[in-house]
């Protein structure tokens, strides 16, 4: 039983789905999946998988109160589903192992050659690891101490995907202070084998294959691991040092992401979710509602309001309320919905931005007000928010501090909620979320039969019980490892002094 799930894992990730996607020798008998079908379905498939209605919708996104859910509270309330956690994980190890085929297909004397028809294979293997850093950056901030598998170094304790490679059908857990510690040195030694003149790999979904915009996503990758654990981590100072030096994203112009197609097939996530899928099992919460409309929090009236949030059937801005109680919010009726362009099917879904680039470098900088203003005037610019009505919020910003850079660093990590969380975990803010057992009143505005406009005043509690005094600090083991690699998850549990929601991770103050 203990090799059951692991084989099951390494079986799907080397079948390679895509209809496009070519094969050496007989189509019908594939032998070897070429490496740009490889990282082409990797980049995609990670945000199927991890910015969809299920591992994003039902778990941080509801976290960090983008959104919240308007039928039921249950995962509101930190109380996931086992089988949104699963799922979670073995999709996370499934893009692992195509990443770490790739480097076997660029590394092997048998293959190497004719996999240089995709690009240098220095620069696939650079790539590779790359997006193996952004992978198990999600692991190790999902769970903690996780299964780790790196390139560079030979730690006896990283033993992830190594089924194929040494037998291993139940991996040790890493630390975490290891894992984060090898994800900067993959990063530093990933951008510097780059031959920048060169194609970076075929069916790049990112840059086209831009092997100088990769260095830059490495760099800038490796300064926000640098920065969240510089306070536990006395080396990251010269990673975000040396990261900035070696080159981070200049602009929007070097944003890392996917975007989706225009029909219902390969449309993006959320897309799917609310209109292939029908579920409409989300709105926009009235705390962030609210920090947008300048009701709650430092800022005035967010001009990204519109863009990210609807009108509701009254034409009005109005969040769901966050509440214990399932009648309560099916019964409220007068929510907004994303805006259009959230749930577009053409979105584009980031993995890393020149955004929070710059507000990283506004806090590397003391809270630098210039950085910080570059960060707002970046996100609106990719919102499309016209530049009049840009200059005129920030020139009434508030001074750069660490509230308001990290509050308008959340407000630009809208729908990407896993870092959004992390940077919660790790600073506290924003200050403007809806505390757990928190009792609060919400007032907003409906119009009746003939057209009158008035306020409806009503009281909610956010009721959690003991599971959390705050959102989590990670989720838990999942049960399924507990009985086919129970020793490890064993140990790892003891490493990390717990295995409950509330357990903090590594770098958490």
């Amino acid at each position: 039983m203990n090799k059951i799930k692991y084989i099951i894992v390494i079986l799907v990730a080397i079948v390679t789905f895509s209809c496009d996607v070519d094969y050496y020798s007989d189509p019908n008998e594939p032998e070897i999946a070429p490496t740009y079908g490889l990282m082409n379905r990797v980049q995609k498939r990670l945000m199927d998988d991890t910015r969809d209605e299920w591992f994003s919708g039902r778990m941080s996104l509801l976290w960090v109160q983008y959104w919240n859910q308007t039928a039921y509270t249950e995962e509101d309330r930190f109380q996931y589903r086992e089988t949104t956690n699963q799922n979670g994980w073995d999709d996370l190890y499934k893009n692992a192992q195509d990443l770490i085929d790739i480097i076997g297909f660029n590394t092997d004397e048998a293959t190497k050659g004719s996999m240089e028809a995709y690009g240098p294979n220095e620069n696939q293997i650079a790539a590779a690891r790359i997006m193996l850093v952004y992978i198990y950056q999600i692991a190790t901030e999902m769970w903690g101490d996780v299964p780790y598998y790196s390139y560079g170094s030979d730690d006896a304790s990283f033993q992830a995907n190594a089924i194929k490679s040494d037998g291993i059908t139940t991996p040790a857990y890493a630390k975490q202070s290891d894992i984060y510690a090898d994800m900067l040195n993959e990063l530093d030694e990933a951008q510097a084998m780059i031959i920048e003149t060169e194609n970076m790999i075929d069916g790049d979904n990112f840059f086209g294959g831009d092997a100088t915009m990769w260095k830059k996503f490495a760099n800038s990758l490796r300064l926000r691991i640098a920065n969240r654990v510089k306070d536990v981590y006395p080396a990251a100072s010269s990673h975000i040092t040396d990261a900035i030096t070696a080159g981070v994203m200049e602009s929007n112009d070097d944003n890392a992401g996917v975007t989706y197609e225009a029909n219902a097939l390969n449309g993006a996530p959320m897309y799917r979710a609310f209109y292939v899928e029908n579920r409409i099992d989300f709105a926009p919460s009235w705390s962030f509602v609210e920090l947008l409309q300048g009701k709650r929090g430092p800022f005035a009236a967010d001009p990204r309001l519109d863009v990210f949030v609807d009108d509701n059937e009254d034409g009005f801005k109005v969040g769901i309320p966050l509440t214990s109680d399932n009648g309560e919010v099916a019964g409220f009726v007068k929510e907004s919905l994303p805006g259009e362009a959230i749930l577009a099917s053409n979105y584009t879904e980031i993995y890393m931005e020149y955004a929070e680039v710059c507000f990283i470098l506004s806090e590397t900088n003391s809270w630098d007000q210039t950085w910080y203003e570059k960060g707002v005037r970046a996100s609106m610019e990719r919102w499309g928010i016209d530049a009049a009505t840009i200059d005129a919020y920030i020139a009434a910003l508030p001074a750069a501090t660490e509230e308001t850079v990290i509050t308008q660093k959340y407000i630009a990590l809208y729908m990407q909620p896993m870092e959004a969380w992390s940077e919660y975990r790790r600073t506290g803010y924003p200050n403007t979320l809806i505390k757990p057992n928190e009792t609060y009143d919400y007032t907003y505005s409906v119009k009746d039969a003939d057209g009158n406009v008035s306020e409806v005043t009503e009281t909610y509690t956010y009721a959690v019980g003991s599971l959390s005094s705050d959102v989590p600090s990670r989720v838990s083991y999942l049960l399924n490892e507990y009985s086919v690699n129970e020793a490890n998850v064993e140990a790892a549990k003891t490493s990390m002094g717990g295995d409950e929601i509330t357990t903090q991770l590594w770098w958490q103050p």
